[in-house]
């Protein structure tokens, strides 16, 4: 019996809510398991399962120790990752937290090609919503420039800038009179992004406010592409966000000069007591191949 092996059975019995569900994804017998916790019970002193034949529950003293102890094995993981990543070849799973638009559109295509660079490296992508916190639970998020985040659990890295601007299918431009001024966009159809079809007023670097509307709006930023895409009107984002549809001709700059102040992208990672090697080295890898961007 050794703690770790005794202290990862017993968080596993509680995550999976019983024994024989322990057991099968540990690989082992729920009597082994049995065993593992009556020794962490021997060592520590302290009931910390109470166990019948139909339920299993935590005593006071087990919460509190799997708590504890949660926390503590995935330090030590993590920490016997970053070891081996720092002297050996770089291994683990890289918890990545985005907004849609940002995991979907822009850093999918970079995420295969650093697995491809680093193939024994796992990685978990969690969608965000815009402009929330990071997490303890993620390596690294990658977000617009936060306000309030905590500066001291978190290192802030700044990766690129980046200007929205409009785009339009010139299916859809082709149905209507060029446009040669803003005021005119407040005249067509422009698919918003959120849950409300009030208009929307945005800001422009030259100082221009425009009331924007339209008959579509959405919180998910794929349909307003796919939406702007067959012609159902304008949309607002940035470059890098409809660069495929750019590069295809499927979409093409509305005003190209009318663009909102810029913005910054950043990547949040925790302060922690050891090496983030999978970290560092994907953030240095999204920085090398954005270097310069401007979009």
């Amino acid at each position: 019996m050794d703690w770790i092996t005794c202290t990862q059975s017993f968080i596993c019995v509680v995550e999976q809510g019983s024994l024989a569900q322990a057991a099968t994804k540990l690989h082992t017998s729920s009597s082994a398991l049995s065993k593992r916790l009556s020794w962490l019970e021997s060592q520590l002193g302290v009931q910390l399962l109470k166990r019948t034949t139909r339920s299993l529950s935590m005593t006071d003293a087990g919460d509190l120790f799997y708590q504890r102890a949660k926390a503590w094995v995935d330090d030590w993981q993590q920490l016997v990752s970053e070891t081996a990543s720092t002297f050996g070849e770089v291994s683990g799973i890289l918890r990545i937290g985005a907004p849609l638009v940002t995991g979907n559109r822009f850093l999918v295509n970079f995420i295969a090609e650093f697995l491809e660079i680093y193939p024994k490296i796992k990685v978990e992508l969690t969608t965000l919503t815009p402009g929330q916190l990071p997490d303890l639970n993620l390596d690294v998020v990658i977000s617009r420039e936060l306000d309030y985040f905590n500066s001291a659990s978190y290192i802030a890295a700044k990766l690129f800038d980046f200007q929205p601007g409009f785009f339009a299918a010139p299916s859809y431009l082709a149905r209507h009179a060029p446009i040669t001024s803003p005021t005119q966009l407040t005249e067509h159809n422009v698919l918003l992004y959120g849950n409300s079809h009030q208009p929307q007023e945005r800001v422009f670097e030259d100082g221009t406010r425009l009331q924007l509307s339209g008959n579509f709006v959405s919180p998910n930023p794929e349909a307003l592409v796919s939406a702007a895409v067959i012609g159902m009107g304008i949309i607002l984002g940035g470059a890098g966000t409809v660069q495929k549809e750019l590069d295809q001709g499927l979409l093409v700059p509305v005003l190209p000069t009318l663009k909102q102040p810029r913005t910054s992208a950043y990547a949040y990672y925790p302060k922690l007591d050891y090496n983030h090697t999978k970290t560092k080295l994907f953030i240095d890898f999204i920085k090398q191949k954005v270097k310069n961007l401007y979009i």
